[in-house]
């Protein structure tokens, strides 16, 4: 999973608003806890400032939720952010049932589901402790980026690069906790009308060596991540029936 470049902005010199809240998934809550993790009896698992809620129902990804995310009317900066892109009406308007980031569902208020108030964290067998990165790809990278800032992200960092196979692009921006990834066509190569998703989950282990031990034949072998100074490893997300593909890595390197 191409989910482990981000460094340079780990510690950036403004707030980060727009904290990643809810992360509604498909999944059973059987599945989170056969990789070890505690779910709680609302089939919550919190990690970080964010909860995890199994639904055991549909596709791997259901929508998210987003303190302080904006859906505004956005019609041009360069080109046109239509409904598929930005779903809403009025600049400022609240989310709505249909409310997208470029295809990724927010949760409206009817939708939402329980809160870290109201949730009991408890810590995790497997030792994992917080979300790092959620990677998310895309046909058309403008475009994207586009909806992400209309909805009040802020770029924090881009970079080209082909160690994945074709060209591409790979932006960054921050969740409160927790950093999103863009992946998609790099200036100049093709595009197409393929709306965002969600493509995978990184996560940080207190402890790789730990977590592994926890594990078992669950977690890949750990080897260097591209950021200097840490692990990663790929957790047998089939195994067990989690529909994302899921990294595991070691802490940020402290400064």
């Amino acid at each position: 999973m191409p989910a482990d470049t981000f460094g340079p902005l780990e510690k950036p010199a403004v707030a980060r608003p727009l904290q990643l809240e809810l992360l509604r998934l498909g999944d059973s809550a059987a599945a989170w806890s056969a990789a070890g993790f505690f779910v709680s009896a609302e089939a919550t698992v919190t990690l970080g400032q964010t909860i995890i809620e199994c639904t055991g129902q549909g596709e791997p990804f259901q929508g998210w939720q987003i303190q302080d995310c904006q859906i505004q009317d956005c019609q041009t900066q360069g080109s046109q952010i239509q409904g598929s892109q930005i779903q809403g009406h009025d600049s400022g308007s609240s989310i709505s049932e249909d409310s997208s980031i470029d295809g990724l569902k927010l949760l409206a208020a009817s939708e939402q589901g329980p809160s870290l108030n109201s949730v009991a964290p408890q810590p995790h067998p497997n030792g994992i402790t917080s979300i790092d990165h959620i990677v998310v790809s895309t046909g058309d990278s403008q475009r994207t980026i586009a909806a992400f800032e209309s909805a009040g992200f802020e770029v924090r960092g881009s970079r080209s690069t082909s160690s994945y196979g074709s060209p591409m692009r790979q932006t960054f921006f921050w969740a409160g906790d927790v950093i999103i990834e863009l992946m998609g066509p790099d200036l100049g190569e093709a595009t197409s009308e393929s709306a965002a998703q969600i493509f995978g989950l990184a996560l940080v282990a207190a402890d790789l060596g730990s977590t592994a031990a926890a594990l078992g034949e669950l977690l890949g072998t750990p080897k260097a991540a591209v950021q200097k100074g840490r692990q990663i490893a790929g957790l047998r997300t089939k195994n067990v029936g989690i529909g994302l593909p899921i990294a595991v890595m070691s802490p940020h390197l402290s400064s």
